[in-house]
């Protein structure tokens, strides 16, 4: 009789260990589709200093040579558009909104602080650019480019 009841007790210890198991997983599944969905919604876009060429923009938003600024060489979205400016930068820079057909809007002034303003009415991306304020020969070459596209971070909503 001792023996049958040995018997039922480990069967029992062997069904409670299949469902901490199985409510384990549960758990571990649960947690990683979460970590998921919260991704999906809080990405951001960090805009790199890859982005960016020596080059301007005039004040109708097309570009124009020049030496003396760096300008991102693709428009990105104004979903979540931040601009941190980073503390001794010795640039100024602006941004260009344009509508969904690559229409100009308009600008912001000279700005040396950061940004996360206002966006024009019907502003679905921007451009921006970069001037530095202190650049010994008042032209930018290829290798300052990295330099004073780390003078800000600009980030979107992916």
């Amino acid at each position: 009789m001792a023996n049958n009841s040995l018997q039922k007790h480990k069967t029992a210890d062997a069904v409670k260990w299949v469902i901490v198991f199985v409510l384990l997983l549960g758990v571990i599944a649960a947690v990683v589709t979460l970590f998921f969905q919260v991704d999906r919604q809080t990405t951001v876009t960090q805009i790199g200093a890859e982005a960016y060429s020596v080059g301007a923009l005039d004040d109708s938003g097309e570009e124009t040579d020049g030496d003396a600024s760096i300008v991102t060489r693709n428009a990105f979205t104004t979903d979540g558009l931040k601009v941190e400016f980073k503390d001794g930068a010795e640039v100024t820079y602006v941004l260009y909104f344009y509508d969904t057909d690559g229409e100009f809007i308009s600008k912001t002034e000279a700005l040396s602080a950061d940004y996360d303003g206002e966006i024009p009415e019907g502003a679905e991306y921007a451009r921006a650019v970069i001037t530095p304020t202190a650049d010994e020969d008042g032209k930018v070459t290829l290798t300052e480019v990295i330099g004073y596209a780390n003078s800000l971070t600009i980030t979107v909503n992916r």
